[in-house]
This record gives C-alpha cells, structure tokens and sequence, in this order.
C-alpha cells in the first residue's frame, strides 16, 4: 500500500485526521512520487543561422514575460507593466544552454535543508511559464489564442508584448515546457502571429482628466504657446497654453499660482503609457504675505 493510498483512507475530518492526511501525502511526494527537473525548450523556426543579438532578444522577452507573470501569481491584485529587479529575482528563467538554433531554460533549485519535501515542487519560475503558455497559439492556425490574448488583464498582455516584440524582430518560435510533473505544453508563435498581434496590442486610448496643482509659473514660451509650472513637490509641467490666457501668465511669471490642467494621458492594449499631455485651462496667482 502506498501512501498515498493510506492518505485516501483515512476516515473523517478533525484536524488530527486533516494533519494524519498532509504527512501521508508529504510522505508519498517525498518517496514514491517521480520527479525531473523542469526544462524550457525554445526552438526558432525560420532561420538556420540565427545571430547573438537575436538569442538575447528572445531570451530577454521570455524572462521579462515570466517574471511579469510571477508578479501577479504572487499578486493577484496587482498589475505591472514594468519588470523591476524584485520580480526577475522572485520568478528567473534561467538559460541553461545553447545548441544550434534552440535554447534551453531552467528553473530555480528548491534545496531548502530544512524542507521536507525538495523534489518534484512547482516553482513561482515554472508556474509562471506555464501560464504564460496558456495565452500562446498552438500552432499557425490558432486564431483565437491571438483573440484570446486582447481580453486578457493589463500584466498578461503586457508579457504576451513582450514575446510578440521579440518574435517580430527576430524568428517564428517553438515552445516545449517538460514540467516537473505532468504532460509537456507545447506552443508556437509565427511571425505573422506576431504581427497581427503588434498591432493589435499597439492600439492607444485615451483617458482625460483634470487636475489642480498649485506651484511656481516658472516660464512661457508666447509663440509656441508652452509653460512651465514648478509644483510644490519639486517636479515641473510643461505643456499648451490657451491662447486667451498669455496675457495672465505674463502677470503671474515667477509667482505662486493655483492651475486648472486639462490632461490626456495615453495607454495602449498591452499596458504601456505614454507620458501625460497637459493643457493649461485657467490660472490664479496666490496671495503672498510679502505683497
């Protein structure tokens, strides 16, 4: 009898019978289950003779996409569209090798001494990569994985971009996860895929809103019609001027002001964000104690 099969017949659900269940699972995870270590395959399809910068620009995508994927596996609240050093750090794609024209990616060791159980445990890496896989085509034809993507939440999205820049620049690629435990996942994105996913994921909306900021008007250009405001906080806006207001700005230059801004701020499928545009719409000067 297995332990796993002693943990199938343990009666009732105490927490003395809950606690009997887990060691007996542990135990059969530990000693009978078999176990590998997760590989990565990625295979580039078009080319024979594939140059350095091209493998480092597929390398880098697919550990920028993971680590983006591990951020929200830990998060699920939060999106980003920035990989930061903490997410490369919690979620590596290791490169392990090369050999012709495919690449071949680990994942972190799990070799805590105290553990009881070291091998054969998913990690943050490897759960990661197969989500992402999930939201790859599976082959040429797949449409609807492309569809599929353009629903999906900002972070995703944002690491499917990440994968599509690469494979625009670059080759068609091939994708074999063999996973600590299971069935291999295979995926594939071409590079007309690719394309139709670029420009998709390219796709801009904008978003306006208004803001009041107080500050110093610190210049104005009158013939482009541009200020500079110097916020409290130390950073400066710069952006349009309605040409009914030159003469006000002129008053108020190097003075404390209050400013009603107009601003449109840029966003596009896949997450990433232009810089806010601002357009100044009124203007008030601030009473000084020294006026």
């Amino acid at each position: 009898m297995s332990f796993e099969d002693v943990a199938d017949a343990i009666p009732g659900g105490t927490w003395l019978d809950d606690l009997a269940r887990a060691s007996a699972r542990a135990a059969h995870a530990k000693f009978e289950r078999p176990s590998r270590s997760a590989l990565l395959r990625v295979s580039m399809l078009d080319s024979p003779r594939m140059d350095a910068y091209a493998f480092s620009d597929i390398s880098r995508a697919l550990q920028d996409a993971t680590a983006k994927v591990g951020h929200i596996v830990r998060n699920p609240q939060g999106e980003i569209t920035y990989v930061q050093p903490a997410d490369r750090e919690k979620a590596p794609l290791l490169q392990r090798g090369q050999a012709g024209n495919a690449l071949f990616f680990g994942f972190p060791e799990t070799s805590d001494p105290d553990a009881l159980i070291n091998d054969g445990i998913e990690t943050l890496s490897e759960r990661a990569v197969k989500e992402l896989c999930d939201f790859l085509p599976i082959n040429g034809s797949d449409d609807g994985a492309l569809d599929a993507v353009l629903l999906q939440r900002d972070t995703i999205r944002n690491a499917v971009s990440d994968v599509v820049s690469a494979v625009t620049k670059t080759s068609s690629l091939g994708l074999t996860l063999t996973p600590t435990a299971g069935e291999e996942v295979t995926r594939s994105m071409t590079t007309e895929q690719a394309r139709v996913l670029h420009n998709s994921l390219r796709e801009s909306r904008e978003d306006v809103g208004y803001e009041t900021v107080t500050g110093r008007l610190d210049g104005v250009r009158t013939r482009r019609r541009i200020f500079y405001l110097e916020r409290d906080t130390g950073s400066t806006i710069q952006g349009a001027v309605v040409p009914d207001l030159l003469d006000q700005i002129k008053v108020n230059l190097d003075r404390p002001v209050t400013a009603r801004l107009r601003v449109v701020r840029t966003t596009t499928i896949d997450g990433r964000r232009g810089r806010p545009v601002y357009e100044l719409l009124d203007i008030h000067g601030e009473t000084s104690l020294f006026d």
